[in-house]
């Protein structure tokens, strides 16, 4: 005898067999108990949910010979036909394939035929939505005045493809994906049955993978069987559905925090010659993240979530959701996925926090992260040099200060986080994605930093940014860099010169300017002979 597929024998036969769309099971219960029938009704949900299994017991149930309270006895020949697929009165139909005119026609020409054994003639038409323009307008005639024994269960994936004249005309049912409790509840059933042995977390993997469709966690779990002779581990399924497991997603993080693109591009190498979706890396990474944080939020400690840093978490996630969403409509994956890691890695660059031990979860090895280099300080005399030119500009950029400013330089900002495409701007504006705006006029703004580290490097990179703003916005803009704490205290300053009508001078910047120039270009020489003298040249 063939092998039947686990998905197949285990098909709900009646409706105390469907798990998970209760409220749909009880309405249909209710409506053929209290013989309200309708001619056409339209079961819209995901992939896998029960639309087709429900069409066919409730088919079945309608022409039932003795139902009880909506549940059909499953001991008449009606029931014993249909379950053995015999039943010639109720008519299946995959509009994937039979979605032409001619198609619909012939059903409409059956439709005057009396049923041969049932006192209904059901026609359960899968994936409506793929019916040319043509088709639905003849199905519509069919739809609006059917004979008393016809009635149609239309099923589809994708409602807003369906015209509003077919819906309007149909009792719509909207199926939900299969929550994981209850998916595993039914996979540990099937287990049980065909003595197959599963662990609890290769349970909690299938059940993600299956993104909320019944069908596709039984199919995955009937391929996981054949590979694993009944035997099987979250190592298993993530290697059949093309995952990638916590610790590789830790070595990922790792070589990011210590700014080691080498490394970071052989893991993806890796990826890629073990045959790994990147769409479905980017959904790991976003899983561990957000069931990291989670355990943060509870308890107060994740390692992950303290040396990636909680107030970046956010920003992380969002980055690869984008990223997600890029995929659908790019040739080359591999490419966007390496451009949020080379972003990630300019962003860490900036940072100066003590990184070790994060612990992994699935094994009890740990993976040590080294303390990134950091970059040496402004000199005594250049740092006092710049304080003064943003002394200058805080002053220059308050008394000029407008609403109207602030609210744009916050969108040009937003922008420019967005804008992962342009390699050369990523540092810089994964610098800027640590700073606060405070306060803009026409011709500057204000940003501020609780990192001394961060305030440096854009002290360092000051002329990169104004040009990268050149570019954005065609204007010349000054920027002012300031830390948190010195920002409240000069603010309060403003406030009270405001408060006592104390006029505020525009104050003149060049020659601080100047200063800094021949200083830097006098610095820049100095690296240069240094070089010379140790022979990098």
């Amino acid at each position: 005898m063939l092998y039947q597929a686990l998905y197949r024998k285990y098909r709900p036969k009646t409706f105390d067999e469907i798990m998970g769309q209760q409220v749909i099971v009880k309405t249909l219960k209710n409506i053929i108990k209290n013989q309200k029938l309708t001619h056409a009704y339209l079961f819209i949900g995901p992939r896998g949910t029960g639309k087709t299994s429900v069409a066919k017991i409730f088919a079945k149930t309608i022409n039932c010979e003795n139902p009880k309270n909506g549940v059909s006895c499953e001991k008449c020949n009606i029931c014993i036909n249909n379950n053995e697929n015999e039943n010639i009165d109720i008519i299946e139909m995959d509009a994937a394939s039979n979605n032409g005119v001619d198609e619909i026609r012939e059903i409409k020409n059956h439709t005057t035929l009396l049923p041969t054994m049932s006192k209904y003639k059901v026609y359960i038409i899968d994936e409506v939505h793929m019916l040319t323009t043509g088709a639905f307008n003849a199905l519509l005639k069919t739809l609006e005045e059917p004979p008393k024994h016809v009635i149609f269960i239309l099923a589809t994936t994708e409602p807003h493809k369906i015209p509003l004249t077919i819906m309007s005309r149909c009792q719509s049912f909207e199926f939900k994906p299969i929550s994981k409790d209850i998916m595993k509840e039914r996979l540990k059933y099937i287990c049980e049955n065909e003595k197959i042995t599963i662990t609890e977390d290769a349970l909690d993997e299938i059940a993600f993978n299956s993104s909320g469709g019944m069908r596709d966690a039984i199919s995955l779990l009937d391929q996981l069987n054949a590979y694993t002779d009944s035997n099987i581990t979250k190592a298993d399924v993530i290697l059949l559905s093309g995952r990638i497991s916590e610790d590789e997603i830790q070595i990922l993080f790792k070589n990011i925090i210590q700014n080691k693109i080498k490394e970071c591009f052989n893991v993806i190498d890796e990826f890629e010659k073990n045959g790994k979706d990147f769409s479905y890396i980017c959904e790991d990474i976003i899983k561990y993240l957000r069931d990291n944080y989670l355990e943060y939020q509870i308890k107060g400690k994740s390692n992950i979530i303290e040396q990636l840093g909680v107030f970046k978490i956010t920003n992380i996630i969002m980055l690869f959701n984008k990223c997600i969403t890029d995929m659908k409509n790019s040739k080359d994956k591999r490419v966007l996925f390496e451009l949020i890691i080379i972003q990630l890695i300019n962003m860490y660059s900036t940072n100066q926090t003590n990184v070790c031990n994060i612990e992994s979860q699935s094994t009890e090895k740990k993976v040590t992260l080294e303390k990134p280099k950091q970059k040496s300080l402004q000199n005594d005399d250049m740092h006092k040099l710049y304080e003064e030119l943003m002394n200058i500009r805080m002053n220059n950029i308050l008394a000029k200060a407008d609403k109207k400013s602030l609210e744009n330089y916050k969108l040009i900002f937003s922008k420019l986080e967005n804008n992962i495409t342009d390699l050369q701007y990523l540092k810089m504006i994964n610098i800027l994605s640590d700073c606060t705006i405070k306060a803009g006029c026409p011709d500057g703004v204000i940003l501020t930093t609780d990192n001394e580290s961060i305030l440096n490097e854009l002290y360092d990179n000051l002329n990169d940014i104004e040009e990268i703003l050149l570019k954005e916005i065609k204007s010349n803009i000054k920027i002012c860099i300031l830390l948190d704490s010195y920002w409240l205290v000069k603010r309060e300053e403003y406030i009270n010169k405001i408060k006592n009508k104390e006029e505020i001078l525009i104050l003149d910047e060049q020659s601080i300017v100047s200063s800094i120039n021949e200083k830097l270009k006098k610095e820049s020489k100095n690296e240069f002979e240094d070089l010379l003298e140790i022979g990098d040249f």
